[in-house]
């Protein structure tokens, strides 16, 4: 059982291990869709935790429950039983709280992208901003839209159409995007599932590049090149941690 404010160790750095406390915590978890014959339970009895520093696969085949967990973790839904702790703390019922903390806190990266064809890459990538509890200028969202974009070699694209760009360059703004609040937390739901080899392996690389002692980085897949990065494993099957 995990219990909250659970603690572990990661290796800081010159490979020294470090004691830390989880910044995500999933505690007794389930997931129940419909009722009477008709239930389905998606999520079973799950507990886990993510520390500062780590890169961790969750992985499963389709229909496992991977998008259903990390859509609960990451505060987009809601559990039928159990409950999430960020940072020690409780995510709460509130709706307007967990949003603003989803939109603080996380950085959340779609399996199909979810970015909108008809608007520019700018526009894009600076939706989180228009969320965020503090204010930025124009000017300022911009320029901090530009920063991100040229970590990613995509500032040449700032003024492009998104439905202009490759499968890999896409997944590249829905990273930027996840990126613009600097969040604490990445989550990637299957984020090489549409791409191909090398687009693969350079998005999983940037996601590896933004992993530090401060943040964490969870990724849902079944692609052994993705698990093959990470720092430990997490598998579910039939909504189970196994």
């Amino acid at each position: 059982m995990v219990l909250p404010g659970a603690r572990g160790t990661v290796k800081g750095r010159f490979g020294r291990l470090v004691d830390v406390k989880a910044m995500l915590e999933a505690h007794n978890l389930s997931k129940i869709y419909g009722n009477g014959r008709s239930q389905v339970v998606a999520l079973k009895d799950i507990s886990m935790s993510i520390f500062p520093g780590e890169c961790v696969a969750l992985m499963g085949p389709s229909g496992s429950g991977k998008s259903t967990l990390l859509s609960i973790l990451g505060l987009i839904s809601r559990p039928s039983n159990g409950s999430v702790l960020v940072q020690g703390k409780p995510a709460g019922d509130d709706e307007r709280s967990r949003a603003r903390l989803r939109n603080e806190f996380f950085g959340y990266i779609h399996q199909e992208f979810a970015v909108i064809e008809n608007e520019s890459v700018e526009r894009n990538v600076m939706i989180p901003l228009q969320y965020a509890r503090i204010r930025l200028t124009r000017q300022e969202c911009r320029k901090r839209v530009l920063q991100v974009l040229e970590q990613l070699d995509l500032a040449w694209a700032l003024h492009k159409n998104v439905s202009l760009l490759s499968g890999g360059e896409r997944q590249r703004v829905a990273i930027a995007r996840a990126l613009i609040n600097n969040p604490s937390g990445i989550l990637a739901d299957e984020p090489t599932a549409a791409l191909d080899g090398s687009s693969a392996e350079e998005v999983v690389q940037l996601l590896l590049s933004f992993r530090d002692q401060e943040g964490f980085v969870l990724i849902a897949t079944h692609d052994e090149r993705v698990v093959k990065k990470c720092d430990r494993v997490l598998h579910i099957v039939d909504g189970q941690l196994v």
